[in-house]
């Protein structure tokens, strides 16, 4: 390992993979360009040549090293940095070029043959294309990188919120380290592991600042002198614990780290497993200030449940569902009605999180409030006690009945085919398998439906988007083993665009009837080809930074 200039970032992984590449990403403020900067300096600083490529005006990039305390004029000048623009147009582009190959090509020639020991890609979005899942681009970057041998640090614009890009996909399986960068209050910034090729990564955030001459630094907090701002104690990781007390309660196996390492930032967390159901509730920690349940995937419904439950106890406290994951709109509204006072979710910045946090504690527990309009809600069909996939017309029917309503909810639909298992088993028996399988993974009382129809079974995922859907799709294909059971095909029809061809999967005879003015479906026009082979090729500027 070699370090990478980057203090956090050393003390959290090490240091860098030689010839490796590294992925940073974070929304804007967050210390993406600082963070490159210093990654640059430690090469020059040990005499080797290095490489960034900015999206960033020459001036502004000089601006920022000067604040940092990093020299760029020295090295621009006896020629061990090289910085480079991408020209404005470049993301259209190259979006539209025949061969991303081509552009790279033209890169590496512009390095020249005195290959750089290190390169910063800020940011790589333009290499990415313009909207869809296209890795064209990302994959021949990578291949590019790899060919150069350089130690590589790539940075990429995503909020806190949003999961990775699958147009990352290439640039992600080849990373040894992938870290979120987050903006706090004030200079307080923090950074998390996403994931890492190195064992034992802690998983809480690591606070950090950027001071004038200092660049990016462990968060110092104030002396005892000095009397920090109630903004800067709630955002020191390391303080000591408050003097609020909250009860967390996970339906899981464990409780997720990420969750009690936020809570622990403001609040004494008092961690437990919740309680079976119809089991003791056991509220016997004292002097606490709210109950947290951590909830995962398959426990929605014991989390309802429990908040249900913990409603009938006389003198509730505040009640917070918090979870690692962004839950549907349908499953926050059951946790709503059934008594929750905040939903959360770690995929909010830790700023955001805490804030809706203290709000919650100190409103106090409002109790259930039930609204006069409600989803009509239909439930999986049962015999016997065991849940039946429905058929394709009982299926088609309910989908009809909830999109007639004058709101219908958002909702996905998933197709499912088997393909011929290695084990022998007929389809008609892998099919069963799988409907079974779905059913137990499905949120049946959030008004999940499971139907079989040929020889695919079809999900009505109800109140999930599709990305919503592609999470559920993962975590199915988790537990159908390809090699026993056979692949899956799948395929996706989120609601309302999504629904002229699941019409033709589902309802053969029209149950579900076609929308009034609704555009036809433009998937497999050819895309005009605005830039002829050899012509308005994606270009790089190359001598954007120059020394003063």
């Amino acid at each position: 390992m070699i370090s990478s200039g980057i203090a956090p970032f050393d003390e959290r992984l090490g240091g860098l993979a030689p010839e490796r590449i590294h992925l940073v990403t974070g929304g804007l403020g967050t210390g993406k360009t600082a963070a490159c900067l210093h990654f640059i300096a430690a090469a020059l600083q040990e005499g080797e040549r290095a490489v960034m490529l900015t999206g960033d005006r020459g001036s502004d990039l000089k601006g920022l090293a000067e604040y940092l305390g990093i020299d760029l004029d020295t090295p621009l000048r006896d020629g061990r940095l090289q910085l480079m623009r991408y020209r404005p147009e470049f993301a259209a582009r190259f979006a539209q070029s025949a061969s991303p190959e081509r552009v790279l090509s033209d890169l590496k020639k512009m390095i020249g043959t005195d290959a750089p020991a290190r390169i910063a890609i800020d940011p790589l979005d333009p290499f990415l294309g313009e909207g869809g899942p296209v890795t064209a681009g990302a994959l021949a970057l990578v291949n590019f990188l790899e060919e150069v041998g350089a130690t590589a640090l790539l940075t990429h614009n995503a909020d806190p919120a949003d999961n990775l890009d699958r147009r990352l996909d290439p640039i992600v399986a080849r990373s040894v380290a992938i870290v979120r960068l987050e903006r706090g209050h004030g200079n307080v910034h923090y950074l998390g592991v996403v994931r890492a090729r190195v064992p034992d990564v802690p998983t809480a955030p690591l606070a950090f600042q950027i001071r004038r001459g200092a660049g990016i630094e462990r968060y110092q907090a104030p002396r005892p002198a000095q009397s920090p701002t109630p903004a800067e104690s709630r955002e020191i990781s390391t303080a000591t614990s408050s003097s609020r007390k909250l009860l967390v309660l996970h339906t899981s196996k464990r409780a997720s780290d990420e969750i009690v390492a936020l809570i622990r930032r403001d609040y004494e967390a008092v961690v437990r497993r919740a309680p079976a159901a119809g089991g003791a509730l056991d509220l016997a920690a004292t002097g606490i200030d709210g109950i947290v349940i951590a909830v995962s995937h398959d426990s929605v419904d014991t989390a309802i449940s429990l908040i249900d439950r913990l409603n009938e106890q006389p003198d509730v406290v505040p009640i917070v569902l918090a979870a690692r994951f962004n839950l549907r709109s349908i499953d926050r509204a059951r946790a709503l009605r059934a008594g929750a006072d905040e939903i959360l979710a770690t995929d909010m910045s830790p700023s955001e999180f805490l804030q809706r946090l203290a709000g919650a504690v100190s409103r106090g527990h409002s109790g259930r409030v039930k609204p006069s309009y409600s989803d009509t809600v239909i439930l999986q069909p049962e015999s016997g006690g065991t849940h039946t996939p429905l058929a394709r017309d009982d299926f088609a029917a309910a989908l009809a009945s909830h999109v007639s309503q004058d709101n219908p909810t958002q909702y996905t639909v998933v197709t499912l085919t088997p393909t011929a298992a290695h084990n022998g088993a007929s389809p008609f028996e892998s099919l069963d398998r799988l409907a079974d399988l779905v059913m137990r993974s499905t949120r049946v009382r959030s008004g999940d439906l499971t139907a079989v129809i040929e020889n695919r079974v079809a999900v009505y995922l109800h109140g999930a988007r599709k990305d919503h859907a592609s999470a559920f799709v993962e975590r199915l294909r988790a537990q159908w083993t390809p090699q026993q059971r056979g692949s899956l095909k799948v395929e996706s029809f989120p609601y309302p665009s999504g629904e002229p061809r699941l019409r033709s999967i589902i309802s053969p005879h029209d149950v579900i009837e076609p929308r009034p003015n609704a555009s036809p479906s433009s998937e497999g026009e050819p895309r005009p080809n605005l830039f002829p082979s050899g012509e308005g090729e994606p270009q790089i500027d190359s001598e954007v930074v120059t020394p003063s």
